[in-house]
């Protein structure tokens, strides 16, 4: 989609380069995929977090004094280029608060376009490529995707990437009418730069939950929640409170989730606790006496239990 609409009249100001896994281009802005980078490994978040609790923890640890008007400065320097950008990164749910109040302050109001794909299907590719473990995966799926449609009801289009495969004309309407874009070249100019980008091919995976190891009921919430969402990728009105209802269930069934594993979360941190106060005290065995060692093994302790905080 970002690739579509940099050919279309968007700018995607200093894009990262193809790779093997993406030979036509990321079209993803490089300062700010470095950007949200930094932003989320300060706060120990994952582009795909399962955390309800994510927008929290991402303002309480990573933004810092001044990024606002970081961003803005950024964002006014690109617009001098072009008065029309996309910017596009996995991350970007987690930060979209911060652009869009940069944006606004510029007078420029933004508008979303959600991708929209099987969460089996994007499970799969981010255990093909990112190593991800399946649960994590679809809970994070579901997270995001809940969120997301929250934080975007003012101005969004679903695009289903399949119908962005088939007929990309047919979706650049879609956004058009929702979202005021104007294209350049206009859309029904055959042939049109977008026509050489757009590629069937480009869809590597397939849905398929038999290929997905997580349990029938994480499944199933994923399923509801991606069958509300391409309802409305197909132009109809889905009641925001079905959306509500989703997120919902989903931080339910987050917090018994975490209620079940407690008993094994102690026991990990208690192991944890053991191993780094046996080793701490190892190697400062030869060199401190007694008073010192409780030092370091209290130290140990303490450092476990915060590596294994979250």
């Amino acid at each position: 989609m970002a690739g579509a609409l940099s050919h279309a009249g968007y700018v995607t100001p200093g894009a990262l380069r193809g790779n093997e896994t993406n030979p036509k281009g990321f079209f993803e802005p490089r300062w700010v995929v470095q950007l949200h980078k930094e932003l989320l490994k300060r706060s120990g978040m994952l582009a795909l977090d399962p955390d309800p609790e994510g927008l929290a923890i991402v303002a309480e640890r990573a933004l810092r004094d001044g990024l606002r008007d970081e961003v803005r400065s950024w964002l006014e320097a690109r617009f001098e280029e072009s008065p029309q950008l996309v910017l596009k990164d996995p991350r970007l749910i987690w930060f979209l608060d911060l652009w869009t109040g940069a944006a606004r302050d510029l007078g420029v109001e933004p508008g979303s376009v959600v991708m929209l794909r099987h969460p089996a299907e994007v499970t799969a590719s981010r255990s093909a490529y990112y190593d991800a473990r399946d649960v994590a995966a679809v809970a994070g799926w579901i997270n995001v995707a809940t969120l997301t449609e929250q934080v975007t009801r003012s101005a969004r289009t679903v695009v289903h990437y399949p119908d962005l495969l088939a007929d990309w004309r047919v979706q650049f309407e879609r956004i058009g009418a929702d979202l005021g874009a104007r294209f350049e070249p206009a859309i029904d100019q055959r042939p049109h730069p977008v026509d050489e980008l757009i590629d069937p091919a480009l869809r590597r995976m397939s849905p398929d939950w038999e290929q997905v190891a997580a349990p029938r009921w994480l499944r199933d919430l994923a399923e509801r929640t991606y069958q509300a969402l391409l309802r409305e990728s197909n132009g109809e009105q889905v009641d925001p409170a079905e959306f509500d209802a989703l997120r919902t269930e989903y931080l339910e069934d987050w917090h018994a989730a975490i209620g079940m594993t407690q008993v094994e979360r102690r026991r990990t941190i208690r192991k944890a606790e053991r191993r780094a106060t046996r080793a701490a005290t190892a190697a400062a065995s030869a060199a401190v006496g007694e008073p010192e060692r409780r030092g370091v093994r209290d130290r140990a302790s303490s450092a476990a239990r915060k590596l294994l905080g979250r």
